[in-house]
C-alpha cells in the first residue's frame, strides 16, 4: 500500500480545484455529469499516479544509479557484465553496499546475499532468480539484521523468481524515495513460484503495485504487518501460503485478482481484503484462526466458494464502506464450509452494512448498523 501521508499535501492543494474541475468537466477527463465524489476519486488516483512517478527517479534516491559495467568492474568477486545484464556470481556474498542498477539483474542459482543494515537492491529492469530446491536463492540481513529490501520498477520485461527465499526486510527507503514495502514491484510484470517471504516488519512484505503478477506456492510468513499488498494490478495467486500475518494476509486495492487453494492461518486481521473497487475470485482452499475471514468494501466484488473458514475472531464476512467516495461494495458466498469457532449460521458468521450486498448461497444476510470507524480502533483491524 502506498503510504497515505505521502500524498496529503497533494490531496490538500488538489481539493481545492474540485469546484473548477466540477465546472470544466475536467477538461473531459470525467465525462458526462461530475460529481464531488467522482472529483475526489480522479483527484486520488492522479495524486497516486504522481507520487509513484516521482518516486522512481533517481534524484529521490541517495545512491546513484550504475550500469552493470560499473559493477562488474567494481565488485568482479561478485559481479558480471553479460552484454549489459549484470549478473552476481553463485557463491555467499556479503552486501555492504546498495545495489541501484540501471538495468536487468540475474542472479545464479545457488547465491546467498547477506545484506547489511543501509543496503538494498533497487532494478530498473526486469529481476532474474531463478534457483532450485537443491540451490535456492537467499536474500536476507546480515546476522539476521534488517536490510531495506526490493524495489524494481520500469523493468519492460518480465521478472521471474523461483526457489527464492526473501527474509529480514524493512521497509524500501533512501533519500525522498519511502516505500511501505519491503519488496516492491512497480510497473513490472512478475511471476514468482515456490518462494518464501519471511521476517518482514515493512507495512507490506510484498508490494505489487500497476503491475500484472502470477504467484504460485509461494509462502508468506511472520509478516509485522500485512503480507501481500496488490495496488492497481491483475493477477493470480494459486496454492498460496500465509501463516502468522500481523495486519491482513491479502490486501487488495483497485485490483482484478484470482485466488485458488489459499492456506490461511493465524492472521491478526483479515484473511482476504477487498477494496477500491478490486474484483476478486477466491476458490477453494482453507481460513483458520483469523480476524475476519474475507471482507468486500468500497465498490469491491468479492466471490468466494469452497473454502473452509475455521476459528474467526470478528466476523467471516464483512460488506461495509469505509470511503464515502466509492460505491457499495458486493460479496456472494457459496458452499463455504464453517469449521470451529464458526459453525453454521452463527451470529459472528458474517456482517452486512446497510446499503451493501452481502450473499450466502442465494440467500441475502440481514442489514446492519455498522459502525465502520468503531471497526478500525478495535483490536482485530486497527493498525
Amino acid at each position: 500500500m502506498i503510504k497515505k501521508r505521502k500524498l496529503n499535501r497533494l490531496f490538500t492543494l488538489s481539493i481545492f480545484s474540485v469546484s473548477i474541475l466540477s465546472v470544466a468537466n475536467i477538461s473531459g477527463v470525467i465525462p458526462g455529469p461530475v460529481s464531488v465524489e467522482k472529483v475526489i476519486e480522479t483527484l486520488r488516483d492522479v495524486g497516486t499516479s504522481s507520487y509513484l512517478n516521482l518516486s522512481k527517479q533517481p534524484f529521490l534516491v541517495g545512491e546513484l544509479s550504475s550500469n552493470s559495467l560499473f559493477f562488474a568492474r567494481k565488485h568482479p568477486d561478485i559481479f558480471q557484465d553479460n552484454q549489459g545484464v549484470l549478473e552476481i556470481k553463485p557463491g555467499v556474498h556479503d552486501i555492504d553496499f546498495p545495489i541501484n542498477l540501471d538495468g536487468s539483474l540475474l542472479i545464479q542459482p545457488g547465491t546467498t546475499l547477506n545484506f547489511s543494515a543501509n543496503s538494498y537492491l533497487l532494478v530498473r529492469g526486469a529481476l532474474t532468480a531463478l534457483g532450485s530446491s537443491d540451490a535456492p536463492v537467499v536474500l536476507r540481513g546480515q546476522k539476521d539484521q534488517l536490510w531495506k529490501g526490493i524495489y524494481v520498477h520500469d523493468a519492460g520485461n518480465l521478472s521471474e523468481l523461483d526457489h527464492v527465499i526473501i527474509s529480514d526486510t524493512t521497509a524500501f527507503e533512501d533519500g525522498y524515495l519511502k516505500l511501505t514495502g519491503g519488496v516492491t514491484f512497480y510497473k513490472s510484470a512478475l511471476k514468482i513460484t515456490n518462494s518464501d517471504f519471511k521476517n518482514s516488519v515493512a507495512e507490506d512484505g510484498l508490494n505489487i503495485i500497476n503491475s500484472e503478477f502470477s504467484l504460485a506456492h509461494t509462502r508468506f510468513e511472520n509478516m509485522r504487518s500485512d503480507a501481500l499488498d496488490s495496488d492497481f494490478s491483475q493477477g493470480s495467486i494459486n496454492n498460496g501460503v500465509f501463516h502468522t500475518i500481523g495486519g491482513d494476509a491479502i490486501d487488495l486495492s483497485g485490483t482484478r485478482s484470482w485466488i485458488q487453494s489459499p492456506q490461511i492461518t493465524s492472521v491478526h486481521d483479515k484473511a482476504i481484503s477487498a477494496g477500491e473497487n478490486s474484483t476478486v475470485d477466491v476458490i477453494g482452499g482453507s481460513v483458520r484462526s483469523v480476524g475476519v475471514a474475507a471482507a468486500s468494501k468500497d465498490g469491491s466484488l468479492v466471490k468466494i466458494s469452497e473454502t473452509r473458514i475455521d476459528d474467526v475472531t470478528l466476523f467471516g464476512l464483512m460488506t461495509y464502506i469505509k470511503k464515502s467516495s466509492y460505491s457499495f461494495p458486493t460479496l456472494e458466498a457459496h458452499n463455504l464450509f464453517w469449521g470451529e469457532g464458526s459453525a453454521g449460521p452463527a451470529a459472528n458468521n458474517w456482517i452486512r452494512q446497510a446499503g451493501t450486498v452481502l450473499t450466502v448461497d442465494g440467500h441475502n444476510v440481514v442489514e446492519e448498523t455498522v459502525d465502520v470507524k468503531a471497526l478500525y480502533k478495535g483490536a482485530v483491524m486497527s493498525k
